[in-house]
């Protein structure tokens, strides 16, 4: 009985923190340079993150919100969304109006 349960406490961590994520990029435009020595993907761009969870009301029609770290005349360059698997649980309870998402992005230079 020990071991199931401990097997099961394991299984939930690792479910728990199993993720998905999407990533977009335009492909004309030139990236915001940062002097930072990441080794990922992101290396050499000004990386703005955004952990947080996104309320959708159904009663005033917002289903959209602003990043507000680009500046006017500026635009996206890449945007890299991500959830996990707790992420989808509180989506799935609250009926989909609540999701925990975490979002990197790059705005152009």
């Amino acid at each position: 009985m020990r071991f199931f349960r401990t097997a099961l406490y394991c299984y939930l961590i690792i479910c728990l923190s199993s993720c998905y994520s999407v990533r977009f990029q335009v492909e004309n435009a030139q990236w915001e340079p940062a002097d930072t020595e990441r080794e990922d993907a992101y290396a050499g761009y000004n990386v703005y993150t955004l952990d947080t969870v996104v309320t959708r009301k159904l009663t005033t029609g917002q289903h959209y919100f602003n990043i507000p770290d680009c500046s006017l005349g500026k635009g996206l360059h890449t945007v890299e969304y991500r959830t996990t698997f707790g992420g989808m649980l509180l989506n799935a309870v609250t009926f989909g109006r609540k999701k925990k998402v975490k979002i990197k992005y790059v705005c152009i230079k």
